[in-house]
């Protein structure tokens, strides 16, 4: 698997020598440093998108005057071998009501009347690049998404816990991503830096060949910690205070995931990830979409602190959900939350159905992670003070709810020469079904170190399985107890 992703995607390091012409924004009428020309740069940014020819690159320049202030819908539809060089920086505005909104199919709504107060709509992407084939997007700059902002108005602002919402109140768009791209073939990211994005960092949409590497994602955590410990302030307080003890694990949801890719022969590698949710999550693919099945993808040589090297989550569909031969190899995770993440979604509708397999995490090292470190089964994703429906809750076992479904099939999930050290923790929970178990689980020289005071909750140092057959072989400590 590993050699045909490499060779696939071995086009994607050709050095063109030649461009037809570099395009400066500042051509276009981008003024640096500006928050009033938020507007005007995302305008200006679109036209010089849209002058571009094949081979051509689009220039955001270092200026001396700043960073160039932009709003979100930056958006290139359907163009070959285009260059994004970020030398210099974007930073959003987070103007609400000037930010342009799409429906979530991705068109575009001229009034933001309709969508403010639905939530079936989208703010638009910061950048959106869509079908383009050939596309780099490389550069030593920056996409800052000024996510304060947007954290706080869908923590405790209108969009979250707020008490004083109108009463013809129905919900708010989604959150933009900071860079989308959507389709194509042999796609490039390279050595640009994402910092606090309003949600999704970088998505890679269905694509067929693409290589991100030397990418930084970074995420202010303490900021996002102060609104969700005040999110939760505001829970408890509405319902009477907790009954329980819920602790540092904080586990209200924003979304703001490293990358997530799908689509099929994508190699992710060298990258640094510091976020509040999958540093890296895999996402299914269909037989109603472009590419089937997600599939050879390979994750390497990885710094990431958030909550996961993920898989999925995967939910069942009637087209057949799938993720199958995934690699995530050499990574390191530091005070993680998560560490391996491989998780189903808890719909299983009559003729829905959805695989995992041939999933290998090997020479991982998680250093003191905050929440499980080894997590395969339903996704966690009810939060506190919201019903519980088929949703596995987030903080549990504090809440004992997470049922498991039998639609997804989970097979040959390997995780190999595994160091976890000092879980907060007990080791890990693997959740199947009965309906449907898991089978092919291999823990081989999965070693979990733990003092007095680490791995004691909710376990005693032990994993939590149930449904799981496999081996546990190499030394493996503690014994998980497939069976």
């Amino acid at each position: 698997m590993v050699h045909h992703i490499l060779k696939g995607l071995l086009t994607l390091n050709v050095v063109v020598c030649s461009f037809a012409s570099v395009i400066d924004i500042r051509a276009h009428g981008a003024v640096a440093g500006r928050k009033t020309a938020a507007e005007n740069n995302t305008a200006a940014f679109n036209r010089a998108l849209n002058a571009a020819q094949p081979n051509d690159v689009v220039l955001v320049p270092m200026d001396p005057a700043g960073p160039f202030i932009v709003i979100g819908g930056i958006t290139m539809t359907n163009k070959s071998k285009v260059t994004v060089q970020l030398d210099g920086s974007l930073q959003a505005d987070a103007n609400f009501a000037a930010w342009p909104l799409m429906d979530l199919h991705g068109n575009s709504v001229a009034s933001s009347s309709s969508a403010e107060s639905a939530n079936d709509g989208q703010y638009m992407h910061i950048i959106h690049l869509i079908g383009c084939n050939g596309l780099t997007v490389k550069g030593n700059g920056m996409i800052d998404g000024q996510g304060a902002a947007w954290w706080a108005r869908y923590t405790i602002g209108i969009c979250g816990i707020d008490p004083e919402k109108p009463a013809n109140f129905t919900g708010c768009p989604h959150r933009p991503k900071a860079l989308v791209i959507d389709g194509g073939q042999e796609i490039l990211v390279e050595n640009i830096t994402t910092k606090n994005s309003p949600s999704f960092n970088i998505q890679l949409n269905h694509v067929d060949g693409a290589e991100v590497r030397f990418v930084t994602i970074k995420t202010e955590l303490d900021v996002i910690r102060n609104f969700k410990a005040e999110k939760r302030r505001r829970r408890l307080s509405v319902r009477g205070g907790a009954t329980v003890n819920e602790g540092a694990l904080q586990p209200e949801d924003l979304n703001t995931d490293g990358i997530d890719p799908s689509g099929r022969d994508v190699w992710i590698h060298h990258v640094l990830i510091e976020n509040d949710d999958d540093s890296i999550a895999v996402k299914p693919s269909n037989l109603d979409d472009p590419i089937s099945c997600t599939e050879n993808i390979l994750v390497e040589d990885a710094v990431m602190t958030g909550f996961g090297a993920s898989i999925g989550s995967v939910p069942p569909s009637t087209a057949h959900n799938c993720v199958r031969n995934v690699t995530f190899r050499r990574i390191s995770m530091p005070e993680t939350g998560k560490g391996v993440y491989v998780k189903s979604n808890p719909l299983c509708e009559p003729g829905s159905t959805g695989e995992i397999t041939n999933i290998v995490y090997e020479d991982m090292n998680i250093s003191k992670p905050r929440w499980w470190p080894i997590w395969i089964g339903p996704q966690q994703q009810q939060e506190p003070g919201k019903p519980l429906g088929n949703d596995c809750a987030l903080d549990f076992p504090i809440n004992p709810h997470c049922p498991t479904q039998g639609c997804v099939t989970f097979t040959n999930i390997t995780l190999r020469r595994i160091t976890v050290i000092e879980p907060w923790l007990s080791p890990g929970v693997i959740l199947g079904n009965a309906t449907n178990p898991m089978r092919g689980i291999v823990f081989d020289q999965v070693v979990v170190t733990m003092t007095n005071d680490s791995g004691n909750f909710p376990y005693d140092r032990k994993y939590l399985t149930q449904n799981a057959f496999g081996s546990a072989i190499g030394g493996t400590t503690p014994n998980p107890n497939l069976q």
